[in-house]
This record gives C-alpha cells, sequence and structure tokens, in this order.
C-alpha cells in the first residue's frame, strides 16, 4: 500500500494527489470511468509519484494502480493507432492519382513567324481535377518551395514532358534552332486566351500546368507555371519573374548575363498577350493586369488618335532559378529593339512634318478657292504651281512614313 500525508494537500501536489486518490478509490467501488477520466487519474497518479510528499494516510494500491494505467494507455493507444491509420488511408484515397476517365483531345492552334503550327493532346477530366484538389498558392516567405511543387508530377502523369516532346519534334520537322524553339512554345503559351475573369476573382492560388492545359486559358502565372514546365523539359534554363507591386509574374529563359534583364542572366518571356519578345519589358496595363501587346504600326492614311501609353513593370523578385540551355536569341532581339526604336522616333517627327504641310495644303486649297470664286485668274494661275509642288511633296513624306511602317512591322514580327 502506498499512503499520502494529510499535509500534502496544502503542498504544490495537491490538485493530482488529492484528484487522482479520489478517482481512484472511485474506480475501486464503480470498476469503471471513461476513458477520458481514465487517463488524468493515470496522469494524476504519475504526478503524485513525482512528488516529494510523505504517504501516510490516504491508501492506493499500488501494484493495482499499474495494471490500471498500463491497460488504460494501451487501449488509448490503439485508438490513437486506429484513428491515425483512417485519416491516412482516406487523405491516400482523396490524394492519389486517379484512373483515367472523362477523355477529352485539345487541339492548340497558333502562328510563329507568319507559319500556322498545331499540337493536340488526349488530356482526361479526372486528372484535371486531381491537380485541382492539391493544395495550390505562392506563399510569402516560402516562394521557392511554394513554386517548385507546380513541377512535381506523380509518375502516372506524362502530359507535360509528352508536350514538351510533340514541340520538340515540330520544332525539328521545321527545322528550327534552339532559340527558335524557345520562341515557339513562347508563340503558343501567348496564344491561350487570357482569363479576364479569374484575374478579377482569384490572383493569388495559380493552376497546376495540368489545370492550363485542360481549361487552355489562364492569367499570368497559369501561363507562367506552364511556359516554364515545358521548357525546363525541354533543357532550358528558367526562372519565375514576380513583379509583386503590380501583381504580375512572367517566366524567364536563361540567357547571354550582358543582355540579360535586371543583370540576373534571365530573359524575360511576357506570356500574357501575343508578340512579346524574349528579353524586352513589356509595358502593363494595371487595369486589365496584362501586358500590352505590341500590334503592328499603321499606315499614316489608317493612324488614330489620343494612344494611351502604358505603364512600366517595377523590378521584380526572382524565383525559381534552374540552369541549362541558354537562349542566345536575344543578341538579335536587342539589335532589332534599337532599330525598332529608331524607327519609331522617326515615325513621331515624320507624322509632325506631314500634318504641318497639310495643314499648308489646306490653307493653299482654301486660298485657290476665294481666288476662283473671285475669278481672279492671275493670283490663282500663279499659286497653283505652289500648291502642286507641296502636294507632291507630301505625298513622298507619305511613301517614306509608310515604307517605315513596314519595316517596323516586319521587325516586330521577327
Amino acid at each position: 500500500m502506498v499512503y499520502v500525508s494529510k499535509n500534502h494537500l496544502e503542498d504544490e501536489g495537491f490538485t493530482h494527489g488529492f484528484r487522482a486518490t479520489r478517482l481512484y478509490n472511485q474506480m475501486l467501488i464503480q470498476s469503471r470511468l471513461s476513458l477520458y477520466r481514465k487517463i488524468f487519474v493515470c496522469y494524476d497518479l504519475l504526478m503524485l509519484k513525482k512528488s516529494k510528499t510523505n504517504f501516510k494516510e490516504i491508501p492506493i494500491q499500488k501494484e493495482r494502480s499499474h495494471h490500471y494505467c498500463l491497460k488504460s494507455f494501451l487501449i488509448t493507444s490503439a485508438i490513437m493507432i486506429l484513428v491515425i491509420v483512417v485519416l491516412g488511408a482516406l487523405y491516400w484515397q482523396y490524394t492519389k492519382f486517379p484512373p483515367l476517365s472523362g477523355k477529352i483531345e485539345k487541339t492548340y492552334s497558333w502562328n510563329y513567324k507568319e507559319v500556322p503550327y498545331t499540337l493536340s493532346e488526349t488530356l482526361y477530366k479526372s486528372t484535371a481535377e486531381y491537380y485541382g484538389k492539391k493544395r495550390k498558392g505562392i506563399y510569402s516567405s516560402f516562394e521557392e518551395s511554394s513554386i517548385s511543387k507546380y513541377f512535381n508530377y506523380p509518375d502516372q502523369d506524362k502530359t507535360i514532358p509528352e508536350v514538351a516532346n510533340k514541340i520538340d519534334e515540330t520544332a525539328k520537322v521545321g527545322k528550327l534552332n534552339s532559340d527558335q524553339t524557345v520562341e515557339l512554345v513562347l508563340g503558343y503559351i501567348q496564344s491561350l486566351p487570357y482569363d479576364e475573369i479569374r484575374a478579377k476573382t482569384d490572383l493569388t492560388h495559380p493552376r497546376y500546368p495540368y489545370e492550363t492545359l485542360y481549361e487552355g486559358t489562364g492569367i499570368c502565372s497559369d501561363k507562367t507555371l506552364l511556359t516554364v514546365a515545358i521548357l525546363k523539359e525541354l533543357g532550358y534554363g528558367t526562372a519565375v519573374f514576380m513583379y509583386e507591386n503590380d501583381q504580375h509574374m512572367t517566366p524567364a529563359v536563361q540567357c547571354p548575363v550582358e543582355y540579360s534583364n535586371y543583370n540576373s542572366g534571365y530573359c524575360i518571356a511576357e506570356t500574357t498577350a501575343i508578340g512579346h519578345k524574349i528579353g524586352i519589358v513589356p509595358g502593363f496595363d494595371p487595369k486589365s493586369l496584362q501586358a500590352v501587346s505590341r500590334v503592328e504600326a499603321p499606315t499614316f492614311e489608317n493612324q488614330t488618335k489620343n494612344q494611351s501609353a502604358p505603364i512600366i513593370l517595377s523590378t521584380p523578385e526572382i524565383y525559381g532559378k534552374t540552369a541549362g540551355t541558354i537562349y542566345q536569341g536575344v543578341v538579335q532581339t536587342i539589335a532589332n529593339e534599337k532599330e525598332i526604336a529608331e524607327i519609331s522616333t522617326y515615325l513621331g517627327l515624320q507624322k509632325t512634318k506631314i500634318d504641318a504641310s497639310e495643314a499648308e495644303l489646306n490653307r493653299l486649297k482654301n486660298e485657290l478657292n476665294q481666288y476662283d470664286a473671285q475669278d481672279n485668274i492671275k493670283k490663282y494661275n500663279s499659286l497653283v504651281p505652289t500648291y502642286n509642288n507641296l502636294v507632291a511633296m507630301v505625298k513622298l513624306q507619305i511613301a517614306e512614313y509608310n515604307q517605315k511602317v513596314n519595316r517596323y512591322n516586319y521587325l516586330i514580327k521577327q
């Protein structure tokens, strides 16, 4: 027998000692307690034994308490193990890769260097739903791990490698070089429609690459992750540019450091609008959260007024850097971009000159009409050569303008 003294009620072990002996004596009388209460009885008994109290008056049968607590411990452990097994089975059932069902055939079409391309892929609704259940989101301070999980595919899903292989085969058939293959991939992703509805409702949970293929649309983050996934499969070095201040994301491909964006060793590859070149930071529309498409310049006759300028993207954070094949095409792109900038400056100046010449033509025309109405043939005839010379000069100015436009439009398609 083990005894606890009355003085024990006055020291700090009072709670455990008093409650343990009271509940244990109740157990002896009733021979039954809930498992929940049994656990606390054993806990209090343990605390009682650890105390430095002199045991004298309150009886506890030591051997029986050991057997009783061991039995309670084993039952509790068995229940906990059973709960863990059941929860694990439910989690496995929920997250395991499902049997393929809901088959659909997807065909994607786009142009690269004015040549049409198509890609077909068999996809499954069950697989899209599987990825839809997976955890999503890119979390602050955990960006690297948050992004990397998007490129971990189960062994049963070979879709991204298949798509990459098909693009690679298409590039070989078209005799495209390594740089052009990257551009072919970018053209494909740019052709997928931008999901304006999701852009307004869910910017923080990018889809997995398979989901973007299945849906055939995406916001900047969706298209970024799909681009990176394909380029990684093709062996190119990649990264993710995250413009947190602008709520924008773009893929980037490894390129020569001296030609890279932000001196990072990677070149931006904008996906949200058609026509953007690798290495060129686009203008950005903060309302639609899309890059502003670089469209063909209109001829002088088709000019429109009040064309607004987009904002410039802020400096991004760069995540998920991987090394691989380096994209060299940016060297020519930068050279083309300089010529495009020169032509743009020329077009602006030339338009100002043409506008001034046309204003002068209108003035001379009004003066001729006035002389004609007055039957002032002498002044009329003297002014006609001046008017005709100016007409010829304006036609020449417009022809030169349109020639530059054609060159500009050729360069932005390269």
